[in-house]
């Protein structure tokens, strides 16, 4: 019997998170797709986060994902937060736009209302270009210009069994050093 992959696995398996956090989106496939960036229709993955830790909250670290909101009439950056509970890689908390509340998964306004006292984190949400990190500006560059290409040809289709390759040789790619050079 052959396993398939989702093509949310794939792209969270592509991203530079600990592999407590890839476990943990397996674990609970709800905080998974609470996810912005496995929505590759809406939302291009700029493979990229930040970490970073809150001076009235300093046990934990907060991580941002970007996203690249491409299908948007003016397109714009978008940001999610996931919180590392005491920095122990044992609980994670999703801040984000979502239907769904629960203990995991949490409005974008509560993550202000708790780490962005003293205007930390103002105007990280939703991002222009020039607003994103230095570091973060060759991906969210790249993924302008994959943007442009699926507006001109479409999105690969979310085949199956092309997905499970595509898995497979992201596993392949984790295992070298190649793929753990260009960490953010």
């Amino acid at each position: 019997m052959k396993v398939l992959v989702t093509r949310e696995e794939a792209i969270i398996e592509t991203m530079p998170f600990s592999r407590e956090l890839v476990l943990w989106c397996k674990t609970y496939p709800d905080f998974a797709k609470a996810l912005k960036i496995v929505y590759p229709d809406k939302f291009l993955t700029l493979g990229a986060i930040v970490t970073s830790f809150c001076s009235y909250k300093p046990k934990d670290q907060v991580i941002g994902i970007y996203a690249y909101a491409y299908t948007m009439k003016e397109p714009i950056f978008k940001q999610d937060f996931v919180i590392n509970k005491g920095s122990l890689h044992k609980r994670f908390i999703l801040y984000t736009r979502y239907p769904t509340a629960s203990k995991m998964i949490k409005d974008i306004s509560d993550f202000y209302r708790t780490y962005g006292m003293d205007n930390n984190y103002i105007n990280t949400h939703h991002l222009t270009f020039e607003q994103l990190p230095d570091k973060v500006k060759p991906a969210g560059l790249r993924a302008v210009q994959l943007a442009e290409k699926i507006r001109k040809n479409g999105l690969l289709k979310n085949d199956p069994f092309h997905t499970k390759k595509i898995y497979e040789g992201i596993i392949r790619a984790k295992k070298t050093d190649w793929f753990t050079k260009e960490k953010l």
